[in-house]
């Protein structure tokens, strides 16, 4: 309590304080529970200022002080909290100097023990191998996931919230991705999933789902004037996808839809709908995430939302055993009428099936990273004719295949079949949700060209670059081993020439130099 401060970060969300550099400040909040104390041992905060007169319970403060972290209440909310420390010279911590470079996995060095399973399986060699650890470049991820799924040691961490979160709200909304339900085997009904997840402490349920209807529907009419151009147009519900178009096929952004991700369209409908009932309380808004490239919609990413109307992720695997033990209990009549929507929604989870609510059969459905690179790159070269759409998911299996899943896609589907029939067999292939005015479901923010495979913006520097770069690879042994820590040796070219790695550091050229000199 007694040390000099710089900067302080103020922020009800953890995952917010995991993603920057907040080494050494002020953590200033208002939630209390024991994962403040975590998150902030894990980032070096070493003093924290709980806001709004919230009462800190004792195992918080023992917890506080074996990390040897320092507590502080006051009666004042954050706002006013922030004013005051600002008027004495503190300022804002570098969170919030860059938003559009963070990413939602962080490597954990104590797990760490430098393979390159994670570098070799990124699909826009956004990790390198540095010290024998992995390192991520969050202006070259697009937050797919895979390397979570990869690592055998879990050394890589998606940034979700637990469910201590909800603690800071006084009204609580899940809305549970469609692949969630995939996760159970023989349901009685998709009211029974989702009474059991209401009853972990929400106050009320909305599915993803709905969006997706409201999205499809919204489509349809594009689809038609796109297939008089002549010009297909690319989904938009992947987060991932959208990142990856960004970088690599900037031609293609004016294809891809304007629409929000249905998450984020539920969630504005929720909000809106529950501060209108309960004016004076404070509405928390939680999405019940299948992978990680959801996550990047909330945390403010380049060319997406400004603002989310989603305050925290919790990972479908963390309530999975909480939900499958509130089933068994559950009795028929404490089951809700929660469902809210049909078929069109309910089949996103699988590839293709946002397409076949579109009234056209002149269509592709691609999953996984490189499959979607090769449809884009045909795309580009003008090789796909006679397509309205094409859908792209970057999880294999679709939502069924995130990596935040318990289920693998194959069993998810066949969970999800059950509830897309029980669906059918109660509304038909109609439309629950609609929405009359599309602007309303629209991005605020234009995807914009993500320029960060550029070797610089000078085209005569960049070429110049390019021709050096070329000199750095004939000179490698091209054989792509990784033991230099990048994927591959036009990677490690390409790190030379970027002033990150020096050309010295190839391990075959450097064994095959001590070797020639004996």
């Amino acid at each position: 309590m007694e040390r000099e401060y710089s900067y302080a970060v103020a922020t009800d969300m953890m995952s917010n304080v995991m993603l920057g550099n907040v080494d050494d400040s002020i953590l200033i909040t208002s939630l209390v529970n024991p994962q403040v104390i975590r998150a902030s041992e894990m980032m070096n905060i070493s003093s924290i200022i709980i806001t709004g007169g919230k009462t800190v319970d004792e195992s918080m403060i023992e917890l506080a002080e074996n990390r040897n972290i320092a507590l502080a209440t006051t009666e004042l909310p954050t706002f006013t909290v922030c004013g005051k420390l600002h008027n004495l010279g503190l300022t804002e911590g570098p969170t919030t100097e860059a938003t559009e470079n963070i990413t939602s996995i962080l490597p954990i060095d104590e797990r760490c023990k430098g393979c390159v399973h994670c570098v070799r399986i990124c699909p826009t060699e956004a990790i390198r191998i540095r010290d024998r650890k992995a390192k991520v470049d969050p202006k070259r991820c697009i937050e797919c996931g895979m390397c979570v799924k990869v690592c055998p040691r879990h050394a890589m961490k998606p940034l979700v919230d637990s469910m201590e979160i909800m603690e800071g709200y006084d009204y609580r909304v899940a809305i549970p991705s469609s692949a969630f339900l995939g996760q159970f085997e023989d349901v009685k009904s998709r009211n029974h999933l989702l009474t059991a997840l209401k009853q972990l402490g929400f106050d009320d349920v909305y599915e993803e789902a709905i969006g997706a209807e409201i999205v499809s529907n919204a489509t349809r009419r594009k689809v038609s004037a796109a297939a008089r151009e002549g010009r297909p147009l690319i989904s938009s519900g992947c987060p991932s996808v959208l990142k990856l178009i960004q970088m690599r096929f900037p031609n293609l952004i004016d294809r891809v839809l304007e629409y929000k991700p249905p998450v984020e369209i539920v969630a504005e409908l929720a909000r809106k709908k529950a501060e209108e009932k309960y004016p004076d309380r404070k509405v928390g808004v939680f999405f019940i995430a299948p992978c990680t490239s959801k996550i990047s919609f909330i945390k403010t990413s380049e060319g997406e939302e400004e603002e989310s109307h989603v305050d925290g992720m919790i990972a479908i695997s963390d309530v999975y055993r909480q939900v499958l033990t509130r089933l068994k209990d559950l009795k028929d009549s404490e089951v809700e009428d929660l469902e809210k929507t049909g078929v069109t929604g309910l089949r996103w989870t699988s590839p293709g099936g946002e397409s076949l609510a579109l009234g056209t059969d002149r269509f592709i459905a691609v999953d996984g990273i490189p499959e979607i690179i090769e449809i884009f790159e045909q795309l580009e070269d003008e090789k796909l004719e006679n397509l309205d759409f094409i859908e792209a998911d970057a999880c294999v299996g679709g939502c069924l295949g995130g990596s935040l899943t318990v289920k693998d896609p194959y069993s998810a589907r066949a969970n999800m079949k059950r509830l897309v029939d029980e669906a059918k067999r109660k509304y038909g292939g109609r439309f629950l949700n609609t929405c009359d005015n599309t602007h309303d479901i629209e991005r605020t923010k234009k995807l914009k060209y993500n320029s960060v495979l550029q070797l610089d913006d000078d085209l005569k520097v960049a070429l110049k670059k390019m021709e050096e770069m070329g000199r750095v690879l004939r000179e490698l042994p091209g054989i792509d081993c990784g033991v230099c820590g990048a994927p591959t040796c036009r990677a490690f070219a390409e790190d030379v020439i970027r002033g990150t790695m020096p050309e010295k550091a190839c391990f075959i050229n450097r064994k095959n130099r001590d070797f020639q000199s004996k």
